[in-house]
C-alpha cells in the first residue's frame, strides 16, 4: 500500500477446515470455481485484504468494477493495483446470517442499491451467454440423470418462452452467500470482491440469493428498483433465474459439490403459474 513500509503480518483469510475442503475437492478431481488467494495484512496498524488472481486481466476486471462502484459505497475500497494482485480496504462487522431478519432486509437492500446506482445496457437476451448455454447446461444435468429427457424438454420450452427481446446488463455481484456480506450500521457491503462482474445479465444475484439463503421477496426488490431507477427488471427475472438456476447446478456437478444441488428449484419453475412470466 502507498505510503507504507514497515512490517506486516500476513494470515490466509479462510479458516484452515475450508481450505482443507478444497484441496479435499480438487483431490476427488472437483472442479475449482476459485483459484484466487485471499490474506488479512496488518501493516503499521493498519489492516487490509490482500488478494491475488490468476491474471493481470483478472485483477484490471475488478478493479475497474471497483472504481465503477465506489461511489455506492458497497464494496471494500481500491487501495493499490499491482499486476495480478488488488489490496483493499478491511470491512470489519459481523457477516450476514440466515437466522437474522434483518440481515436478510439489509442483503435485498444492498441488490435494490447496485441495480439502480449503476448505468445500465439493453441487449439482445438470444445473444448472450446465458441463452447460448442453457440447452448444454440441460443436457448435462439430464445425463447426469438429475432430470429425465422430458424435464428438460419442458425447461428449454419455458426459457424459449420466457426469453425477452432485451435484456439489461450491469455489474452483478454473483455469490451473494451469507458469509460474504459484512453487516454494518444496517447496511450490507459485499466483502468477496471476486464475484464482481461486468456487463452480466441483471437478476443473477438475486437469484442465487434467493436460492441459497435470502428469504425477502424477490418481486419487492425489482418493484423498487422499477420505482426508483425507472428500469423494469421483472420481465427478464424469470428467464433469468432459469438459466442461472440451470448453469449454477451444471457448475456444481462439475466441482462435485452435489449437496449444493437442489434439483426441485430448477423442476419446479413454471409449475404453479401460467407460463407467461
Amino acid at each position: 500500500m502507498p505510503g507504507m513500509t514497515g512490517y506486516e503480518q500476513a494470515r490466509p483469510a479462510n479458516p484452515l477446515w475450508r481450505r482443507l475442503l478444497r484441496q479435499w475437492r480438487r483431490w476427488r478431481g472437483g472442479v475449482m470455481a476459485k483459484t484466487h488467494t485471499v490474506q488479512i495484512v496488518e501493516r503499521d496498524g493498519q489492516r487490509f485484504k490482500r488478494v491475488g488472481f490468476e491474471s493481470v486481466e483478472e485483477a484490471d476486471r475488478v478493479a475497474a468494477c471497483l472504481r465503477e462502484l465506489v461511489a455506492l459505497d458497497r464494496f471494500p475500497r481500491l487501495l493499490a493495483a499491482t499486476g495480478s494482485t488488488l489490496e483493499v480496504a478491511y470491512v470489519a462487522g459481523p457477516l450476514a446470517r440466515r437466522g437474522r431478519a434483518s440481515d436478510h432486509q439489509a442483503v435485498a437492500d444492498f441488490f435494490a442499491d447496485l441495480y439502480c446506482a449503476q448505468p445500465l445496457r439493453a441487449v439482445s437476451a438470444a445473444d448472450t451467454a446465458m441463452a447460448q448455454t442453457l440447452a448444454s447446461d440441460l443436457a448435462i444435468l439430464a445425463k447426469a440423470g438429475l432430470i429425465d429427457a422430458r424435464a428438460a424438454e419442458r425447461l428449454d420450452g419455458l426459457a424459449n418462452q420466457w426469453q425477452p427481446e432485451l435484456v439489461w446488463l450491469g455489474h452483478e455481484y454473483i455469490d451473494p452467500i451469507a458469509r460474504n456480506f459484512v453487516i454494518r450500521d444496517g447496511r450490507a457491503m459485499a466483502i468477496d470482491i471476486e464475484a464482481l462482474w461486468r456487463d452480466q445479465p441483471l437478476g443473477q444475484g438475486l437469484a442465487k440469493a434467493a436460492l441459497r439463503w435470502l428469504e425477502q421477496p424477490v418481486d419487492a426488490v425489482l418493484r423498487e428498483v422499477g420505482e426508483r431507477a425507472g428500469i423494469e427488471l421483472a420481465p427478464q427475472y424469470p428467464w433469468v433465474q432459469l438459466c442461472f438456476t440451470a448453469a449454477y447446478f451444471r457448475q456444481k456437478l462439475a466441482q462435485k459439490k452435489s449437496g449444493h444441488i437442489r434439483i426441485e428449484a430448477l423442476t419446479a419453475l413454471g409449475r404453479n403459474q401460467d407460463s407467461e412470466p
